[in-house]
């Protein structure tokens, strides 16, 4: 009896390309999957590592993105007039005590900016730069209001709230940084230009935190918030009363100007006395 192998089966081509598309399909979501967990991780890790920075980072970010002549770009680039320097000088001392009184740390240093433009802003952003507008010094008459209004930016610095919420392109700008690229357009590209950096929007938590830092401020520098509680009433007057003002710069991500005086009104020493601003910031006295 003689015998024989069968014939091998030819493969079907239709199922054998089901099989192989089913496989791929697989092996794309499987990858797709570690894709996004990875970028997740990645995300969460930028944000919890970016306040953990030392502050020497946020500094070296600063100066490789210009931001210590970030108030000169803004103004077209032309050098300050003497009076310019000398409202950013004042500026700078008031910003100075405010330092002092929250014993912000020696290697933290604050440096103050002064736009002679109408915006009614100020903003702090990396490396302890903070900027003011003529358009918002104006809008004050008391320097316990100006000194609220400071002390709120430099909360935001002191709590690296700026680095936070800049964290995904700190966190890639510095890793960059340590292989030797450093690029101003490389870090405007990943972090922002001058543009978007004075319109962070920070989280309503991170505002009553810097809010609750001018509230220490003030009262160890003048033993009341009534300046904040004053400030607050004249951007809540502001609001209601000119249509333009309905968008201030300074309030968008805030909480609102009544929330947030009612808040000073109920902490200790409320009621106490007020000092006008003297030259050269005393710009509101000069509009009427």
């Amino acid at each position: 009896m003689r015998y024989s192998n069968p014939a091998p089966r030819r493969p079907d081509p239709a199922q054998t390309a089901r099989g192989e598309n089913a496989e791929l399909l697989r092996l794309l979501v499987a990858v797709s999957l570690i894709v996004v967990t990875c970028l997740l991780v990645a995300d969460r890790a930028a944000v919890w590592l970016a306040p953990s920075l030392p502050f020497s980072v946020e500094q070296r970010l600063a100066q490789t993105m210009k931001l210590d002549a970030l108030a000169a770009t803004m103004m077209g680039g032309g050098k300050p007039s003497p009076a310019q320097r000398e409202i950013e000088a004042a500026l700078q001392g008031r910003a100075d005590r405010i330092v002092h009184a929250l014993q912000l740390p020696a290697d933290m240093p604050i440096t103050l900016h002064y736009v002679d433009g109408g915006t009614v802003n100020a903003f702090a952003t990396l490396g302890g730069h903070v900027t003011v507008f003529r358009g918002l010094l104006a809008k004050l008459r008391y320097e316990e209001e100006l000194d609220a209004v400071l002390a709120h930016e430099i909360g935001h610095v002191q709590h690296r709230h700026v680095v936070q919420h800049l964290s995904r392109g700190v966190v890639a700008t510095a890793a960059l940084g340590l292989i030797g690229v450093r690029s101003a357009s490389v870090s405007k590209w990943l972090i922002g230009d001058a543009q978007q950096l004075q319109q962070l929007a920070y989280s309503r938590d991170a505002e009553r935190e810097a809010d609750a830092t001018a509230m220490l401020a003030s009262q160890r520098l003048s033993g009341s918030t009534r300046g904040m509680v004053e400030l607050f009433k004249v951007f809540d007057t502001l609001q209601r009363t000119q249509p333009g003002m309905a968008q201030i710069p300074w309030l968008q991500s805030h909480p609102q100007p009544l929330e947030r005086a009612r808040a000073a009104e109920a902490s200790p020493g409320a009621a106490g006395a007020l000092t006008p601003l003297a030259a050269p910031l005393n710009l509101s006295a000069k509009q009427q």
